[in-house]
């Protein structure tokens, strides 16, 4: 079977500015493939000031960009926690930076400590999503008791979320690049 890939924006906030990046949907029923950030060849993320230079570039290199609103990850907001770790955690904000994270390094063959399963991280995990409480009263994937919930987190889940969450956001930072498509019309 072919694979399908849907392209999408993904918005972020970071340093207090709000860029854009393309996120690809795997859509493979046979083959539980994760889903994953667009890299360019020389093996970083481009990333862009506006919708409007991230549709520019994707048109540049032939993708189509589905027309869904992004919802934003706050990176901000995940690198205040950081700061000071023991106050209350976001549950959304963190998960869904813990995801990006994920999705930026499986096309770049890196190791993602919150992609490493083992009993602790997995729990850290669960207790995010469940945090979430999107799927609350879903027997599937809402929390086991079927109401809200609220994580109490232990000393060594939160360092373990820390470690996590400062790893990522390095990688982040590492491999993207912002691109004025407008510089490559003219180059």
């Amino acid at each position: 079977m072919e694979k399908i890939k849907k392209y999408y924006a993904c918005w972020f906030r970071l340093n207090q500015a709000d860029k854009y990046l393309i996120w690809i949907d795997k859509e493979n029923p046979e083959i539980d493939e994760p889903e994953e950030v667009f890299v360019n060849e020389q093996g970083r993320i481009p990333v862009f000031t506006s919708e409007t230079e991230l549709a520019r570039y994707a048109e540049l290199i032939g993708v189509e960009i589905e027309n869904q609103e992004p919802g934003l990850i706050n990176f901000d907001a995940v690198e205040e926690w950081l700061q000071e770790p023991n106050s209350y955690i976001d549950c959304p904000e963190c998960l869904n930076a813990w995801n990006l994270f994920i999705d930026v390094a499986y096309p770049l063959k890196l190791t993602f400590n919150g992609d490493k399963l083992n009993r602790l991280r997995n729990r850290i995990y669960d207790k995010l999503f469940w945090g979430n409480n999107d799927f609350v009263g879903c027997p599937n994937l809402g929390h086991p008791s079927g109401d809200y919930y609220f994580p109490e987190w232990s000393p060594a889940e939160v360092r373990k979320l820390v470690k996590i969450l400062k790893q990522g956001l390095k990688l982040f930072r590492r491999y993207t690049v912002e691109v004025q498509v407008s510089a490559i019309f003219t180059d």
